[in-house]
């Protein structure tokens, strides 16, 4: 899945860039590892994990965080906006938070192994929840298929509507 998302990419020439927590770079890590990606369609990406970063950097208000937690849909949200300024070359940004392992802000409706993916595209934001059971290193596994598919699943769609308006 990932050679056929960074092929769709470098395909459409476009450039990602990634604003991760919980997973702490590993997606940015596979895409530079594809094939000619970080010449092609890999800009870059920042590792936020913990919520100072978030709030600093990102300019994510504190209030937001802890309304609503740092692994949680609204600040992942927040965190692809935050990444569409930082990276304004980018086509796309994906912004990930979640709980990797113990600790964070699990609950019994947001588990060990929930994971919230905000990708950024054309001034739209597509959200999704994931829940990996298993490790940590296998949660990461799944997680790099999710965020590929879902990924496919906006440019698509998004190509889609622009092929059909050339008819």
């Amino acid at each position: 899945m990932l050679k056929k998302c960074c092929d769709y990419l470098e395909d459409w020439g476009l450039k990602i860039a990634f604003v991760e927590s919980a997973s702490a770079g590993y997606l940015a890590s596979q895409f530079a590892l594809y094939k000619n990606s970080g010449a092609k369609i890999l800009l870059g990406g920042i590792v936020c994990y913990d919520p100072s970063v978030k709030q600093h950097l990102l300019n994510i208000s504190k209030d937001l965080i802890q309304q609503h937690t740092a692994e949680s849909l609204a600040v992942t949200q927040a965190m692809a906006h935050a990444g569409s300024r930082l990276f304004p070359l980018a086509d796309v940004v994906v912004a990930c938070t979640g709980l990797l392992k113990p600790g964070g802000s699990a609950t019994l409706d947001k588990p060990e192994g929930t994971f919230f993916v905000s990708i950024y595209h054309q001034g739209q934001i597509t959200s999704q929840q994931y829940y990996f059971k298993h490790s940590p290193s296998l949660r990461l596994n799944s997680l790099i298929l999710a965020v590929c598919q879902q990924l496919l699943s906006v440019l698509q769609k998004e190509n889609l509507v622009t092929s059909s308006k050339l008819f």
